[in-house]
């Protein structure tokens, strides 16, 4: 067997695993051909006295091993067509001396299919099918116009040729078809394995994703705290040197934290978890000067300013995805903004046309290469300007989004006049919202409101306390669940500020608590996560949250959300824009 099997895997040494498939099987069938040809020509020869058919069978064999010495040369080629050439010569040497006896066309379904099993590449497959296909025609022929004459004379002898040819034909055909069988068998199995290996690999990374998203956002949550108290400081305001500075770490912070959340967002396309539309009514053209003043911030850097046009019309509202539309929005605005000229504009106008709701952005850029913008909405497509690079990842969610929402995107572009992203989308006009005069910001005053903030991250814990104590509020800190509870029975804060993720007693944990508790359970409290697709919002809102935040928390977001439980308005001076990021 050891012999047998050195036979079989010659030349396989330092080729790859589709390569030595096939040079195993021209061996084996190489080997088998010769075994049986060399044993049907000498019993042949020992049962009638025939030498002719003894010599062509000997002859045969030797030719076929010589395809096994071609193998062992690396010569695979050469051996795949020597095989196909000596089983398809003989076949039309036999047919031709032993006439119509033995059904040799069943031998021309080993010869496609050795075709397909030898060969790699449809060039040489088409020509080894066009050699075993001229073969079959010049059987027929010599069957009409006999040009080798037969051999056999009597009954018995045709009879007996008969019974030994059969099997042999039989098995190479049935060898063919095990061929098959296994081959199909090993792929299927190849790719269970590989693709349970891919699973097990996409697992992992969403996981590393989710985790590694979580541990970031809060180092980056506090960043943002404290670059939104710089922006509150009266020294910081006041001093030239300073105010750019603390601007800066504004949009910094508000940039690594688009770039995190993008690469989440790509995560959960991936595994298929942004399907769902949640459509609500959107007053638009406020929703879009909100977002171009969050952006204007980033602009600043550069002495950009952000216009809006707005055609007469736009309905007031529209029903839409909120989340969607903002994570699209936003997007468009950081890559106009990053890419526009210095001390330029960056236009965003919406308009109705054809009963759909065309949105722009256009900056005053270098433009995109024409021969690029076909690929520009593919992932990780990314380019570097002077001042940040991204992920490359935002055209893409960008696209999946409108795409989800029913809408389309476009992008032209021009070196001289820059890059103009446009995005239609149809038109659910919502119903018309009363105007409501907003009341003047007064002065903090929460002076005897006590305020509990639960947060294990002692850098946002610290800062946030000092935007509520500017507020006038008196701050208790506690830096998990179980130690907010007992300093809630001792102090009865107005207000709860809760993380989701703590130590010793969770987020959930802490509400049900808190909603069980006798002198408790009508406390306001706020929920701060980093989660933004494991469903925790509905699961906290369920359990007894009163809001749900995503960080980094924005100070002008948690002063609107505090003002509903706390009788007096924060002091909104100078606070950015209310965040358009998860």
């Amino acid at each position: 067997m050891a012999i047998l099997r050195n036979i079989i895997r010659t030349g396989t040494q330092n080729v790859d695993e589709i390569a030595k498939h096939a040079i195993i099987a021209v061996n084996r069938f190489s080997l088998v051909s010769l075994i049986l040809t060399s044993c049907f020509g000498i019993v042949f020869y020992l049962l009638t006295g025939e030498l002719q058919i003894l010599a062509a069978g000997l002859t045969e064999a030797a030719l076929l091993a010589g395809v096994l010495w071609l193998n062992s040369r690396h010569k695979h080629l050469w051996a795949s067509y020597a095989y196909i050439c000596i089983i398809n010569g003989s076949l039309v040497y036999f047919s031709g001396i032993l006439a119509a006896i033995i059904e040799v066309h069943l031998a021309f379904l080993l010869m496609f299919g050795a075709s397909l099993l030898f060969f790699q590449k449809d060039k040489h497959r088409m020509i080894s099918i066009g050699i075993t296909a001229l073969t079959l025609l010049l059987c027929e022929y010599n069957y009409s116009y006999p040009f080798i004459n037969p051999i056999l004379k009597t009954d018995y002898e045709q009879m007996l040729l008969r019974w030994l040819a059969r099997p042999g034909i039989i098995l190479l055909d049935s060898l063919v078809l095990w061929y098959y069988k296994k081959t199909n068998e090993a792929l299927y199995s190849s790719l269970m394995k590989r693709s349970e290996e891919l699973e097990a690999a996409n697992t992992s990374k969403n996981f590393f994703i989710r985790v590694t998203n979580h541990e970031l956002k809060g180092p980056l949550n506090a960043i943002h705290e404290i670059s939104q108290t710089l922006l509150l400081n009266d020294e910081v305001d006041e001093s030239p040197s300073l105010k750019p500075l603390a601007e800066d770490l504004y949009t910094a912070s508000t940039t690594a934290m688009q770039e995190v959340t993008n690469v989440l967002d790509m995560s959960q396309i991936e595994a298929g978890k942004i399907n769902q539309v949640d459509n609500s009514s959107i007053n638009i053209r406020q929703f879009l000067m909100n977002l171009c003043k969050v952006h204007q911030y980033t602009a600043n850097r550069k002495k950009v300013s952000i216009v809006t046009e707005f055609h007469d019309q736009l309905p007031l509202t529209i029903i839409s995805d909120k989340a969607k539309l903002t994570k699209v929005m936003s997007n468009l605005l950081v890559n106009a903004v990053k890419f526009t000229a210095p001390k330029s504009r960056v236009t965003l106008k919406a308009y109705v046309k054809d009963g759909l709701l065309y949105m722009a952005v256009k900056d005053r850029g270098k433009g995109i290469e024409r021969e690029r913008l076909h690929t520009i909405f593919d992932p990780f497509e990314t380019e570097q300007n002077n001042l940040m690079e991204g992920s490359g990842l935002g055209l893409f969610i960008t696209r999946h989004f409108i795409e989800l929402l029913g809408g389309e995107i476009t992008v032209n572009s021009d070196p001289k006049e820059g890059t103009v992203f446009t995005l239609h989308m149809p038109l659910i006009a919502g119903q018309e919202e009363p105007k409501v005069t907003q009341p003047a910001i007064a002065p903090a005053d929460y002076s005897g409101k006590k305020v509990l903030i639960c947060e294990d991250d002692e850098i946002s814990q610290v800062y946030l306390a000092k935007f509520l104590e500017r507020a006038g509020c008196a701050t208790l800190l506690a830096d998990n669940g179980a130690n907010a509870i007992n300093l809630a029975e001792q102090e009865m804060p107005d207000l709860m500020i809760l993380d989701s993720h703590m130590p010793v007693m969770s987020g959930r944990e802490t509400i049900t608590h808190i909603r069980n508790h006798p002198h408790l359970a009508h406390l306001p409290i706020i929920v701060i996560s980093g989660d933004a697709y494991s469903g925790e919002s509905e699961e906290l809102l369920t359990a007894g949250a009163s809001e749900y935040l995503l960080k980094p928390v924005n100070f002008r977001t948690l002063s609107d959300v505090m003002r509903k439980y706390l009788t007096s308005p924060v002091n909104n001076k100078r606070l950015p824009p209310a965040q358009a990021i998860r």
